[in-house]
């Protein structure tokens, strides 16, 4: 093999662990009444010298009759426990930002319940369960870890309400694990590895991947093995449309050694890095003394603020896919976030804030085209081929399968230290239409077109 500088231009599919910062209480909370909501997100009020990053006021109307409770299904203590904060903060401006402030929906006031299922799917199962049964939840949304998001999906199906995937990116959830009952609010790992294309066999032409032996990983994996297979790719090990050309590690390791010794061992031009939680600084620190940063090209994707700020300064000129970064996109609906998001808390808004943002909406929209009505079919038909404008642009629901088209975009880091997390330049915008992942919903239910 030639050695090679790094290059770090292509990405995985990655929720990297970092940011530490404070988590929502995980209890109930509810919102006053006041006014109800409009159908969509709101346009910036008419006024002379109006400003497109404020919530507009919502129009006078009589106070909410009743409630909905919606059983938010975080991460505040597990390995994923770096996501939670951000679902949340999300979630909460986004009920804020669709409803003007109100916290009403078709006429109901939207009641929060806080589930930490500690990135554990049993956790999760049983507080789904605690949220339907003793809360009163009627949606569901939810959550960091793909594992818990599959085996939430499996509870909302049992009792037939809907669940809202929020930001667990395994293509299963709305794929071959599909159910009638769960949409999802966030991308997949499949357009992640559809963003970048072609582009990855330009790497090299052999390749292997390193992910952890869960949801997340495998999914990642199956993703980025059909886009640089269909690109002419070739795999060094594993390859199989089950094994994915990768080498899967248990995602509580922290000796690496082994499997990197793996990845060696496979002689390939090009390394494909998937990670997701704590183990992913010793990871990088184990392949750099190893050598396998100078004798490959390893890819990797870009992650949240504290993990590109902490973690990245040897990757500058990289080019990846960053799933949401709050510098890179002007819109109306991405101002208002970012300016409230910076006032309530300190700090811009993160890497899955998004996703939690655009379930709000998401639950709003649906609400208020119910009229309140929670019944699981009323609420199926709303959100089925819904469009909404959230911080990204415009955002398109797959009636099909319930995955979310959306922009994506492709990104080069830049710069590490800036004191305001603006790591990076815009590369290329994709449109929703141009990342759109296949169905793969399973034949027999006779869904995909």
């Amino acid at each position: 093999m030639n050695t090679r500088k790094i290059s770090w231009s292509m990405l995985s599919v990655l929720m990297i662990m970092a940011m530490l910062v404070s988590a929502c209480a995980p209890t109930s909370t509810s919102t006053p009444a006041a006014t109800p909501a409009p159908t969509q997100a709101p346009a910036a009020p008419a006024a002379p010298a109006a400003d497109p990053t404020k919530a507009p006021a919502a129009p006078a109307a009589p106070a909410a009759t009743g409630e909905v409770v919606v059983g938010l299904m975080t991460d505040d203590s597990g390995s994923l426990a770096i996501y939670g904060p951000m679902l949340e903060r999300g979630w909460e401006l986004g009920i804020e930002y669709a409803t003007s402030g109100t916290g009403i929906a078709g006429g109901k006031t939207i009641k929060t319940v806080i589930k930490d299922t500690a990135s554990t799917p049993d956790t999760g199962v049983a507080l789904a369960r605690e949220a339907i049964e003793k809360d009163g939840a009627k949606i569901l949304v939810g959550s960091p870890s793909s594992s818990v998001a599959l085996a939430v999906s499996g509870v909302a199906a049992e009792n037939k309400i809907v669940y809202i995937g929020a930001p667990a990116a395994t293509p299963d959830l709305t794929g071959k694990a599909f159910n009638i009952y769960t949409f999802r609010a966030g991308r997949t790992s499949v357009q992640d590895a559809l963003t970048m294309g072609a582009a990855l066999v330009g790497l090299g032409e052999t390749f292997v991947q390193i992910a952890p032996d869960n949801a997340f990983g495998r999914g990642s994996a199956a993703g980025f093995y059909a886009v640089i297979k269909g690109a002419g790719g070739k795999f060094t090990t594993n390859d199989t449309a089950e094994d994915a050309g990768s080498i899967f590690v248990p995602i509580e390791t922290t000796d690496f050694t082994p499997y990197l010794n793996q990845v060696l061992d496979a002689k390939a031009k090009v390394l494909v890095v998937t990670w997701a939680g704590t183990g992913f600084v010793p990871l990088f620190q184990q392949m750099q003394q190893l050598g396998i940063l100078q004798s490959m090209v390893v890819g990797t994707g870009m992650g949240d603020n504290q993990t590109m700020a902490k973690g990245y300064a040897d990757a500058v000129g990289s080019v990846g896919v960053s799933v949401y970064h709050y510098a890179l996109f002007d819109t109306n609906v991405n101002n208002w976030l970012v300016e409230k998001h910076q006032a309530k808390f300190g700090t811009p808004p993160d890497l899955f804030t998004e996703s939690g943002f655009n379930a709000a909406i998401m639950v709003v929209k649906a609400l208020t085209t119910t009229d309140g009505d929670t019944s699981a079919d009323k609420l199926i038909a709303a959100l089925e081929g819904m469009k909404f404008d959230g911080p990204k642009g415009e955002y398109i629901v797959r009636p099909e399968d319930h995955t979310v088209l959306q922009p994506m975009t492709l990104v080069k880091l830049v710069d590490t230290k800036d004191p305001d997390f603006k790591f990076f330049e815009l590369v290329k915008a994709f449109t929703p239409e141009e990342t759109a992942p296949p169905c793969t919903v399973p034949a027999e239910l006779n869904r995909c077109k």
